[in-house]
């Protein structure tokens, strides 16, 4: 896995932009709307993927926050559009900080090959 370890980085990252960028667009989207069944399960989903590769990752926080927007759009806890859209800031958030901490670790397997 070592050797593999710096493509499993970039995929992930990579993939978590795009994540990302889904979510917003979904938020962004004039058809978005808390009462909407169709819009808060698609984003549960899009959560519920992205918990699992942040959690597979072992980015704790980002995962957190991933299923904190996840009972947003499955309706475990009340909806309430503020704090989904404020988790999603947060995402975005932890995620610069995490792919900056991915980014010194690949630059360190680079220097070390």
């Amino acid at each position: 896995m070592e050797t593999e370890y710096p493509l499993l980085v970039e995929v992930f990252m990579d993939d978590s932009v795009t994540r990302i960028n889904e979510m917003v667009q979904l938020l962004d989207n004039p058809s978005f709307s808390t009462s909407s069944a169709a819009s808060l399960e698609n984003l549960g989903l899009m959560a519920h993927s992205f918990k699992g590769s942040t959690g597979n990752m072992g980015a704790t926080h980002l995962s957190e926050l991933c299923l904190q927007l996840e009972e947003q759009g499955r309706g475990i806890v009340a909806t309430d559009e503020t704090r989904i859209r404020l988790l999603v800031s947060q995402i975005e958030a932890e995620f610069t900080a995490v792919r900056d901490i991915f980014e010194r670790e690949l630059q360190l397997c680079h220097a070390g090959h």
